[in-house]
């Protein structure tokens, strides 16, 4: 826990919070050059798992994909 304030220290790896597979800093291939295209993609190229919830100020009508969160392993934060 003594490195925590390094940038970089944690968050190297970014998974799909649905189905926890490795997440990709590039666009899905499937989804043409748009306003609205997502950022990440899976590892074979395909969007993230959809957001299934039903938060009425996060967007308006239609299904979008999952935001990837940060993989932190538990060693990280403890000594066992």
């Amino acid at each position: 826990m003594t490195n925590r304030p390094t940038p970089g220290v944690f968050g190297s790896d970014m998974i799909c919070p649905e189905c926890l597979e490795g997440v990709r800093d590039l666009p899905p291939t499937d989804w043409g050059p748009s306003w609205t295209r997502p950022e990440f993609s899976h590892q074979d190229d395909t969007e993230l798992c959809p957001d299934w919830s039903n938060d009425s100020g996060s967007h308006k009508g239609g299904l979008k994909p999952l935001r990837p969160v940060v993989f932190v392993p538990l060693k990280e934060f403890t000594s066992a």
